[in-house]
């Protein structure tokens, strides 16, 4: 059967990216095809369910216009689905002298973004949450942020798209494109389509090289894990973060809990060799872990985009002693006999390097060919985005 539309992988992107189609061209055939066994095997199923505000991200910038655009989006859907969603605001505190000069920078990069945002003292930060270090007498208050179920958002596509009359071929594993996306073989079978989609993730460069397109980024994966508190007295009310360095992608360790009001703390941020080495006895890919390793290796040794500097600051993080240490700076009630690490909130970032620059890629990063495009940069806000980033996808595609 030829389809008008084959996506690869069904992940948040990828089924976000079926329903704006299918909305758009209800009569349009549209194939999902994924090599794991359900949705949310990876990021998808793993992320913090976070429904982020857009401060973080350059103005302009696909993070920042696709960002804000697509919470909106994301919380009307939720909203309408009545799934859940907690409107608990997040809490940006400094905990550092240079976390503490960005301050200001974050705060009008977020007027910039149009994101409402608020600055409060010491005692206003107190009057909200008792147990937060506020050492350096300010911090700032996002409303808009939220948390939500991603697997519940997830389940609620599927069966959005099952109404639709979408196909969804589970266990499928694409290993090859041919004809610049119109041709697309998978370890069983042979599809035909007008335009595909590449939406795969943690394997995005890889289905990108099969299908013969050229670009100058590598792979660099990192793992975040996480710390569950035990406590069953420790409460917060709203999301608490740090200030981050924004020269990273990354967002330091902070608050995040789920609807059942279970409480974590992370994530680190650490070199990974393997894709989906999410634990240490899963198998792992030799030549893709040394490939990996050499890369790391070298990019550290060279200290490009101050990966030396965060290697040593999230390998302090690996011990629970460092773990405290850091987070006693943004949180007083934690202590190491409360936390446990955590084995089911693990995760790995889709995250490339653009040798040019040196720098990890800090945007989301879409190509087109002829009948295909490819997502290979879906970094976080891509979870929040990902409604307008499946509008924005369908307008590059000019469908």
């Amino acid at each position: 059967m030829k389809y008008d539309f084959i996506i690869i992988g069904s992940g948040i992107i990828g089924l976000t990216l079926a329903f704006k189609l299918k909305k758009k061209n209800s009569n349009s055939k549209i194939l999902i095809l994924e090599k794991e066994k359900d949705s949310v095997q990876h990021g998808s199923g793993r992320n913090s369910g976070v429904i982020h505000s857009g401060i973080y991200y350059n103005p302009g910038s696909l993070r920042a216009t696709l960002g804000i655009k697509g919470g909106i989006e994301l919380k009307e859907y939720i909203k309408s689905k009545k799934l859940w969603i907690d409107e608990c605001g997040k809490l940006l505190i400094p905990t550092s002298e240079n976390s503490f000069h960005n301050t200001e920078n974050l705060f009008q990069r977020g007027i910039d973004n149009g994101v409402v945002v608020k600055k409060l003292n010491g005692q206003e930060i107190k009057n909200l949450e008792p147990n937060i270090n506020t050492k350096f007498n300010i911090g700032l208050l996002i409303p808009f942020t939220s948390v939500a179920d991603p697997k519940e958002v997830s389940k609620s596509l599927l069966f959005d798209l099952q109404q639709m009359g979408v196909d969804i071929f589970y266990n499928e594993q694409v290993t090859k494109i041919e004809e610049e996306g119109k041709i697309i073989f998978t370890r069983l079978k042979k599809y035909s389509c007008e335009h595909s989609f590449n939406c795969s993730g943690l394997q995005s460069d890889i289905i990108a090289k099969s299908a013969g397109l050229e670009f100058r980024y590598s792979f660099l994966p990192f793992k975040g894990k996480y710390w569950k508190i035990t406590d069953p007295n420790f409460k917060l009310k709203h999301l608490v973060y740090p200030i981050p360095d924004l020269q990273y992608p990354f967002l330091g360790l902070h608050s995040s809990h789920k609807r059942d009001g279970t409480f974590y703390i992370g994530p680190s941020s650490t070199p990974v060799f393997g894709r989906e080495h999410y634990h240490w006895n899963d198998k792992l890919k030799f030549t893709e872990a040394v490939s990996l390793a050499l890369s790391f290796a070298l990019k550290i040794l060279k200290n490009e985009n101050k990966l030396r500097s965060l290697a040593i600051q999230e390998a302090k993080l690996l011990t629970k002693h460092g773990f405290i240490h850091e987070m006693k700076k943004l949180i007083n009630n934690i202590s190491s006999t409360n936390i446990k690490p955590s084995l089911e909130k693990i995760g790995i970032r889709s995250q490339i390097f653009d040798p040019l620059s040196k720098t990890l890629v800090n945007d989301f990063v879409i190509i087109n060919q002829k009948y295909s495009t490819h997502v290979l940069n879906a970094i976080s806000p891509a979870w929040t985005a990902s409604f307008a980033f499946a509008d924005h996808l369908i307008d590059l595609a000019k469908i």
